[in-house]
């Protein structure tokens, strides 16, 4: 007679595993007992426990602006003229503290205030917020992470929460079937659905990227996972994700981490497509307007009139085997969404502007240090997008220069850039037709510094950023500019680049 199999033998790949995860968080809990340092789940668990605690909503008007910070929610609010930030993050170089404060700004007398509601979220950073106006406001936030102090621990969420701006109350929002634990992904409304894409999730031992699609209808408060036919953007983070009307969106962009053997080299996306719907179908279509700058991690949001605007990003260039630098940008860009084509934004403070005049050209034998003006103007008109609607007419690039026949015109330098400096993963949001910036990150001599300036800017005019926060002094950084981190492979390596993936 033969012998059974033992269904529920257990193979030797399980058992080794198994034996690997219990070494593992055996020395996890050693390392956080040295450091003082709870379990991160059990933290998490307590403080969501602490906060469903409290009985009402209380309020209070803040004397000074919140602290820096990078990779929190800025969301322009749905009923009125405020900006409402949610979570974010701060690293000194040793320790990081991630935030859970919901604050409201008001524009028209530069004040915040601080609001604590029942039921609040645990601290998170690298999510995403959404507005609607029903039910007389309502703000969406999906997943994000939480780092320990020592960043020894990371918990990437897969939660949604709603908080009602009516009743001042959070309802976390329990749902099966949707997407898993991450954070720097992105996430846009269209119609009465949120549309979530991409992300990344790295539990210490194994960095994942994300390409899948989710929506959340807000209505029925149901979970779908898209399947659109056609090829779309491979797994990324940080990439520019923006609403075309109530049927389509665009993604551009983005960033991700390739593992190559026992190396990994980082990978900036530079390529962009469309999602759109037909009838019940959703089919992607790559298109030729991507952005070719830097892009990843950038802030961008969506603006009326069918635009979308981008602000700053990092592009990493990996110079050789062992050294990797990332170039900082302090661009502002638009995307025409009818058409998907990027155009930069020049402030009329940043044009050439006549400077001088003179009623005779130059003799034929001087040098051609000038131009006539006809020459010029056909040249500034070349330089000059314009784009106008209803509402206000935009022009980008140059500025056509008014001049007499035979006359000479010569154009003074450009103007010094004004407004928010280069940075990554800066907050920004649109109400009532005014950009705004809040904080982000600066690399300066491979440091990575924590900014909590605030400017603004008018899409009416555009003429010159308005500064709303001072950025305060740099603080002193504490780590040293090279780290040292051990891989799950146990081999001790270096970064010199403090990157994150998050937003």
């Amino acid at each position: 007679m033969g012998k059974k199999k033992n269904k529920n033998k257990v193979s030797g790949a399980v058992k080794t595993a198994a034996k690997t995860d219990k070494k593992l968080a055996n020395k996890l809990k050693k390392e956080l007992a040295n450091l003082g340092e709870e379990d991160i789940a059990k933290v998490i668990a307590e403080i969501e426990k602490e906060e469903a605690k409290r009985a009402a909503a209380s309020e209070k008007i803040l004397t000074g602006p919140p602290s820096s910070r990078a990779y929190a929610s800025l969301t322009p609010h749905p009923t009125s003229n405020e900006l409402i930030m949610f979570g974010g993050e701060f690293h000194n170089g040793q320790q990081t503290a991630v935030y859970n404060e919901l604050l409201f700004f008001n524009p028209a007398n530069g004040s915040w205030r601080q609001v604590k509601a029942p039921g609040a979220p645990p601290p998170r950073s690298a999510h995403q917020a959404v507005a609607t106006s029903a039910n007389k406001g309502e703000l969406w936030i999906f997943g994000g992470e939480f780092t320990s102090p020592s960043e020894t621990q990371f918990h990437h969420y897969k939660d949604l929460w709603c908080f009602s701006l009516a009743e001042k109350k959070w309802e976390k929002v329990v749902a099966p079937n949707g997407p898993s634990p991450r954070s720097g992904h992105r996430m846009v409304l269209l119609g009465r659905k949120l549309f979530i894409f991409g992300g990344y999730c790295d539990d210490g031992r194994e960095c994942r990227y994300f390409d899948d699609l989710y929506t959340f209808c807000l209505d029925t408060r149901q979970w779908e996972k898209l399947t659109p036919s056609g090829r779309g953007p491979c797994a990324r983070s940080a990439c520019v994700m923006l609403p075309v009307g109530n049927d389509s969106l665009i993604i551009d962009g983005g960033f991700s981490r390739v593992r190559e053997g026992r190396a990994e080299r980082t990978q900036n996306h530079m390529d962009m497509f469309k999602l759109s719907c037909k009838g019940a179908a959703w089919t992607w279509r790559a298109l030729a307007g991507a952005k070719t700058s830097l892009a990843s991690r950038a802030a961008a949001v969506n603006a009326h009139s069918n635009r979308g605007y981008v602000f700053g990003g990092v592009c990493d260039f990996l110079e050789n085997e062992e050294e990797l630098t990332g170039v900082m940008s302090d661009d502002l860009s638009m995307v025409d969404l009818d058409n998907c084509r990027w155009h930069a934004v020049t402030l009329r403070t940043e044009q050439c502007a006549p400077a001088a005049q003179t009623s005779a050209p130059p003799a034929e034998d001087s040098a051609p240090t000038t131009q006539s003006a006809s020459e010029d103007t056909e040249q500034a008109k070349e330089a000059v997008t314009v784009v106008t609607d209803e509402v206000f007419t935009m022009k980008l690039g140059g500025v056509p220069v008014q001049a007499q026949p035979d006359t000479v015109v010569t154009l003074a330098p450009r103007q010094e850039k004004t407004g928010p400096s280069a940075r990554m993963s800066a907050m920004m949001a649109i109400q009532r037709a005014v950009l705004y910036v809040y904080g982000g990150v600066l690399e300066k001599d491979e440091k990575q510094f924590y900014l909590g300036d605030m400017y603004s800017l008018d899409l009416h005019k555009l003429n010159e950023w308005k500064t709303l926060i001072e950025q305060p002094p740099l603080p002193d950084w504490l780590g040293s500019d090279i780290e040292e981190y051990t891989t799950s492979d146990g081999e001790s390596e270096t970064d010199d680049s403090e990157d994150s993936e998050e937003e």
